[in-house]
């Protein structure tokens, strides 16, 4: 669950990956702490779904592909003709690209990067220029813990989301004298449609359990014992996004409940799998 809420009152947001996971859960918090947005996805179902939830007034869409220019350009100006202004964007849309480096498919290859590194670079590109003209703003990029350490044939994903992170502490260089803010969250495990349906999911189906049997196994050996929710991914974002961290720029934080300071897939999957089998 979340916290308490923070102060984002009067603050307009654009949000990608607005529809599902962890977009979804921050679009709801954003708007519960006082914000206006505007989500963005390929699936606009999904965003309809997500709009629905809030209240009237409190948001819009803009169904989209963060790959194409033409694309992010209209979601930029979709959000500044809904609220007149950009103070924050929280670039969220991501892609798992699996397989090791003579196994995955080239064309995932250069899909993954198209997605987890090219889409942010075109939003921020496009929301900079708005953001100087307004004085400041806040960029949030959801990075990942694989792109801090590595993970089983994660090679696209990580080189992707290590990208991120140069991406995000270059802009925070280069436009802190504007007053624009960019920094980087690193989910660990964060239980979505889109792990449930990737390398954790098939692993689970193959060795007869379910995912979340699979998942509570593999992380009782992180400090705090459990996967996280997107909900808690939220929380930080909305911290990012408000004027109590005004002085954090350039920040890659790693929010995994400890993930990153133990050794936990290489023994943890394998402790699981052994004890599911038994």
């Amino acid at each position: 669950k979340g916290g308490d809420t923070l102060n984002l009152k009067g603050k307009v947001a654009l949000i990608t990956g607005g529809g599902t996971g962890i977009g979804a859960a921050v679009a709801k918090r954003f708007v519960a702490d006082g914000a206006r947005i505007c989500i963005t996805g390929r699936r606009e179902g999904c965003l309809d779904e997500v709009i629905a939830s809030l209240p009237t007034g409190a948001a819009t869409k803009c169904p989209g592909d963060v790959t194409k220019p033409e694309d992010t350009e209209r979601m930029v100006k979709t959000v500044l003709s809904f609220g007149e202004k950009i103070d924050v964007l929280v670039n969220c849309a991501g892609l798992g690209g699996m397989g090791s480096i003579t196994d995955i498919d080239p064309v995932d290859w250069r899909k993954t990067f198209e997605v987890n590194l090219n889409g942010p670079f075109l939003l921020m590109r496009a929301v900079i220029p708005h953001m100087i003209k307004a004085g400041g703003g806040s960029i949030i990029n959801i990075s990942s813990l694989a792109g801090l350490r590595c993970q089983p044939k994660a090679t696209a994903y990580s080189a992707s989301k290590a990208a991120l992170n140069m991406l995000t502490q270059q802009v925070a260089f280069d436009y802190g004298r504007y007053n624009i803010r960019c920094n980087a969250v690193c989910p660990g495990f964060v239980y979505t449609d889109m792990v449930a349906q990737g390398g954790l999911g098939k692993l689970a189906e193959k060795i007869g359990t379910d995912i979340l049997s699979l998942v509570n196994n593999v992380f009782k050996d992180i400090p705090i014992r459990r996967p996280g929710t997107a909900e808690q991914i939220s929380g930080i974002c909305a911290f990012l996004a408000s004027d109590d961290s005004s002085y954090i720029t350039g920040a890659v934080i790693p929010v995994d409940g400890g993930t990153a300071i133990v050794d936990v897939f290489p023994t943890g999957v394998k402790r699981a799998m052994l004890e599911m089998r038994r």
